[in-house]
């Protein structure tokens, strides 16, 4: 769960690591393309790129990516996005966090067939909810999301919301081999699979190493945090300067949170915070990532001057909420439908055996399938739905985390609620973390029709067998 800082250091050469890239920290807004109908027309390329990040020696690291920074979208309004697949390995695009509808989801061999080399596809969907999601691979995800096939997506409110500067952290990890290229051979370890995940010895954020942000003394910034590594779980420390949460996953808090010391991000995870930069700041403040030694710098807010009228002005007034989105309520009343999710596998879990493909077998069996991991007995994608329920009814999942690992648990489609107490309660989430040993009663009410994956975004965790689907029905 910890990026050790000796071999951060081991890998960067000792000075032959690239020097902080200055960045104008400023939204990015898209040109709109409209047809008559009112829809916005938007492209997107799957395609190979190339990042310097060592200088003066040393080749550019070879990953994958989409052709651009992050996509702007917003509220309530419908886009049509084609995306051309120019990668060597079919792909498709997972809208992560977004409620749209079902064969818009995303996921290769379940909503739509993979974009072949060459070909494209056009996604149809009007953004319900505002706020911080991401748009990635949901094929061969282990791979192509390691490589660096995700997007951060922006989905802006309906009115502009009052801040001076709007900034995107998107926090990853990359596994270098020793020629500090893209490690392919390690790709489909079963010792990644099996214990915590692929984790990487190089952290980047927004693909650069240690950025600094140009911000002024007096600004309110809203600082948007998304982790898309595959499976390093981030405890990142904000500068100590005054801080709200303001949404997690994308949805709004009922009343923003003072938040101090270490922010916990699972994959997938992401949070909106307000952050007041005092106006008599100078220099640079560091964001940073915990590890087992000394902290390492993510990320400086480089301080740029200050904003005019507010030398010598005193603190702002707390935020204020952002709009809420309209996420179908959990109405005090009884549940519909009750279902048991008990996670078990990995190393050191204990499984003996259990169904995979229609047919129960050892453990040793399940390896020679590189499959360790199962949700109620069952490894891999299971024929029958965990439940099948009606648009509309309120669903409680009990879900149990009988390993020796943490797993990020992630629900297409659908946002929830869960008791685990390292959340503030009434928190929406569509991706939480469950700690080894820990239980939580998850709660939502279904949505659109269709067939939603529910399952373990330590994405090595999914391709082992920590996968499942409810259907919903009309």
């Amino acid at each position: 769960m910890k990026l050790s800082r000796r071999h951060f250091i081991q890998l960067s050469g000792l000075g032959l690591m690239a020097g902080p890239t200055l960045v104008t920290a400023s939204p990015q807004t898209e040109t709109p393309h409209q047809s008559e109908s009112g829809v916005r027309r938007l492209r997107l390329v799957l395609k190979p790129e190339s990042h310097h990040w060592f200088a003066p020696l040393g080749e550019p690291v070879g990953l994958w990516a989409f052709d651009r920074d992050v996509l702007r979208l917003r509220q309530g309004e419908p886009v049509e996005i084609e995306v051309e697949n120019q990668l060597p390995d079919p792909s498709s695009v997972h809208w992560h966090g977004m409620r749209i509808d079902n064969p818009m989801d995303g996921v290769s061999g379940l909503t739509q067939e993979p974009i072949a080399p060459g070909e494209r596809f056009i996604y149809r969907f009007t953004p319900q909810d505002a706020g911080t999601y991401w748009a990635h691979s949901h094929h061969k995800t282990y791979e192509q999301l390691a490589r660096g096939l995700y997007l951060p997506l922006i989905v802006d409110e309906q009115e502009p919301v009052e801040v001076d500067r709007d900034l995107v952290l998107t926090l990853d990890d990359w596994r270098l081999n020793e020629a500090r290229q893209f490690d392919t051979a390690s790709l489909g370890a079963m010792h990644d699979w099996a214990h915590g995940g692929r984790t990487g010895n190089l952290l980047t954020v927004n693909r650069q190493l240690q950025p600094r942000f140009k911000v002024k003394g007096g600004e309110r910034i809203r600082l948007r945090l998304l982790n898309t590594a595959n499976a390093r779980i981030m405890a990142v420390r904000l500068p100590d300067l005054p801080s709200w949460i303001w949404a997690k996953d994308g949805q709004p808090l009922t009343t923003p949170r003072g938040h101090s010391g270490p922010l916990l991000l699972a994959p997938a995870e992401r949070y909106d915070l307000v952050v007041d930069i005092p106006a008599q700041a100078q220099g640079a403040l560091a964001i940073q990532l915990q590890t087992d030694g000394a902290p390492i710098d993510l990320a400086l807010l480089q301080i740029d001057g200050q904003i005019d009228g507010q030398i010598g002005q005193g603190e702002r007034d707390e935020p204020q909420p952002l709009p809420a989105n309209p996420l179908p309520q959990l109405a005090d009343q009884p549940v519909d439908h009750r279902v048991q999710l008990d996670m078990t596998g990995g190393a050191m879990g204990g499984l003996r055996q259990a169904v995979y493909g229609g047919q129960t077998l050892s453990t040793r069996e399940l390896v020679q399938n590189k499959q360790i991991w199962a949700f109620n007995g069952v490894v891999n994608m299971p024929e029958q739905p965990l439940l099948e329920v009606r648009s509309g009814d309120l669903v409680e999942v009990e879900m149990l985390n009988n390993t020796r690992w943490p797993h990020s648990l992630h629900l297409h489609g659908h946002h929830f609620q869960s008791d685990l107490a390292r959340y503030n309660q009434g928190l929406w989430h569509d991706t939480v973390v469950m700690a080894s040993g820990e239980r939580t009663k998850i709660r939502f009410r279904a949505d659109k029709p269709g067939s939603w994956l529910l399952h373990c975004h330590m994405i090595e965790h999914q391709a082992a067998g920590m996968v499942s689907w409810i259907r919903v029905r009309a």
